[in-house]
């Protein structure tokens, strides 16, 4: 079913489609080389995949070893050298291949040396050989007309380089779009290159040291779907972060910074302490490396509200997704409305880019949640389904497609699915508050409250700068663990008074508190700002909340406070 509202511009003439890879791999894949090895198939599938998807830049050695080839996630590129041994073999398979039964293939996949992103080439047609026949006196004549030719070859040839190499704009053939896998594909992400860490001399952990503290924090923030992770900070990065780690009075203290590559301005600098563990000496680590990379990589983390603030980067429409997180700080119609029409521009601008597709799922399920915004046509929560599925088809690896999936899911009541998709979700990034915590919102509704809750207090604990959706739903768990105290802790701290929910649950609160006065207050400003809720409020609470059972129960102590 297609996406009238972001459908893909038309490809180029010459372009290399999607489908014509795809076509290419699965020749490739049923030849005798590739079809007795599972490594190669798996090797090639993903990182063509990668492309295709718009997420060249995420193609690493780690990414391909964990979820191409079997490895751990404990996996370490310096100590295991599989994926280059599987890579030169991949290309000589394939070198072997174009040389063999492949040699007439329409189209070539190339992966050059010094990386793993494949390239994509149209094979060039041979020329058929000519044979003419000359009568003895005609063959001065033609000698005459080959020198003609070739004198005319190489000014086409000197005109054809002078066009090529000259300043001057060209027409796009389309095929640069692959060959480019980052720039053509998604806008720019801000890129962080992760420089060594100093470690102290005294600090004795078996097997730490700068370079593997330095791929481990690289590697973790590489999961995050909203930053780009460079090999090398020269022209590449943005920011670059570097620090140190070494023996503290209370345990092990890592120091890190992070520095804007151009300027020279200190962005944020933090420090961070983990108790030994005698037990697990690693332990301390594993905790200090992802405090790091939370407080500078997740969605309301410092890189994101500091690409927000800058007024010198490219007008490449990144901007947008960043917008997208600022809305859910606060949930309004006007927001809304501006956001979704900006990730909808550019999912047009990048089809192949997942990022605005998951995100897009969130605003529409906000459509059918609040009423923002509705359209006509296709109901609100198809267009949502719809949007993630895309996300999900496009970045398969993506943690924010799969939580996107989930909100579908969970908005259409489909708790198994929805479950499902956030689990993979968090599987994905461990590492990304919001991930956590909106898959506790789920299990919160759901009726697991006690996990649900757990889940966002992580988040919470994690993130100075949470939204205040994270209170209202740690509000709706103390409803349903019968905690009124804990309702009103959670209650006064939220800032969503458009949402329906915030003005029954702190209803519900005043009233099992024996306040009357503030539960007469809370009635009246409902019945001006929300008729709709007094009138029908299972109908209503049911678009927030699709739990039959505890609608049931918010409804029950609702009237019992005089709504």
């Amino acid at each position: 079913m297609s996406l009238p509202v972001y459908a893909a511009d038309p490809p180029m003439d010459n372009a290399i489609s999607p489908d014509e890879i795809r076509a290419a791999v699965a020749t490739i894949k049923r030849c005798p080389v590739f079809s007795a090895s599972r490594q190669l198939n798996a090797f090639l599938t993903y990182v063509v995949d990668k492309v295709l998807a718009g997420e060249a830049d995420r193609i690493k050695a780690y990414s391909i070893a964990t979820e191409a080839l079997g490895r751990p996630e404990s996996f370490d590129p310096a100590m295991d050298p599989i994926v280059r041994v599987e890579a030169g073999r991949l290309r000589r398979a394939l070198a072997a291949y174009y040389e063999g039964e492949g040699a007439t293939a329409p189209l070539r996949i190339d992966i050059p040396r010094g990386t793993y992103v494949p390239r994509f080439e149209r094979s060039a047609a041979p020329m058929p050989a000519v044979e003419i026949a000359q009568e003895p006196g005609e063959r001065g004549l033609g000698r005459l007309w080959l020198m003609l030719l070739l004198a005319i070859m190489v000014l086409a040839l000197a005109a054809l380089a002078y066009w090529w190499f000259s300043p001057a704009p060209r027409m796009s053939s389309g095929l640069e779009n692959l060959m480019t896998p980052i720039a053509a594909n998604r806008p720019t992400a801000p890129r962080i290159y992760v420089d060594t860490f100093t470690i102290a001399n005294d600090l004795a952990i078996e097997g730490l040291s700068g370079d593997r503290f330095r791929a481990r924090v690289a590697t973790a923030m590489a999961r995050f779907d909203e930053v780009t992770v460079v090999t090398r900070p020269e022209g590449d990065a943005d920011y670059v972060v570097r620090g140190s780690v070494e023996e503290g009075s209370n345990g092990i203290v890592a120091s890190a910074l992070l520095v804007h590559r151009a300027s020279g301005r200190v962005v944020w600098s933090g420090r961070f302490t983990a108790p030994r563990d005698p037990a697990h000496p690693a332990g301390p680590i594993d905790r200090l490396m992802r405090d790091i990379v939370v407080e500078i990589v997740q969605p309301y983390g410092v890189v994101m509200a500091d690409r927000l603030a800058r007024t010198d980067s490219a007008d490449d429409g990144f901007a947008c997704v960043i917008k997208a997180f600022d809305y859910w700080r606060n949930f309004d119609a006007a927001h809304h409305a501006a956001a979704r029409s900006c990730l909808e521009a550019l999912t047009r601008r990048y089809p192949n880019y997942a990022l605005p597709f998951a995100q897009l799922a969130f605003f529409y399920v906000d459509e059918e949640r609040f009423g923002f915004n509705p359209r006509t046509g296709t109901p609100a929560l198809e267009r949502a389904l719809q949007a993630a599925t895309t996300a999900v088809q496009l970045a398969p690896t993506s943690a924010r497609a799969h939580e996107a999936l989930q909100n579908a899911y969970f908005a259409a009541g489909r708790f198994d699915r929805a479950l499902e998709a956030g689990a993979k979700a968090v599987s994905l990034n461990p590492l990304d508050t919001d991930i956590i915590a909106d898959y506790g919102r789920v299990l919160i509704v759901e009726g697991h409250y006690e996990r649900g809750m757990a889940q966002i207090n992580q988040s919470a604990e994690a993130n100075a700068a949470y939204p205040g959706w994270y209170d209202l739903y740690r509000g709706l768990a103390a409803f349903q663990a019968g905690d009124t105290a804990g309702m009103r802790t959670y209650l006064a701290r939220t800032n969503l008074s458009a949402n329906p929910l915030t003005p029954v649950l702190r209803l519900i609160a005043a009233d099992r508190s024996g306040d009357a006065a503030k539960a007469a207050a809370i009635r009246a400003e409902m019945r001006v700002q929300f008729p709709a809720l007094v009138a029908d409020p299972t109908a209503e609470l049911s678009r927030l909340v699709p739990n039959p059972d505890l609608v049931r129960r918010l409804v029950t102590a609702a009237d019992a406070a005089g709504l």
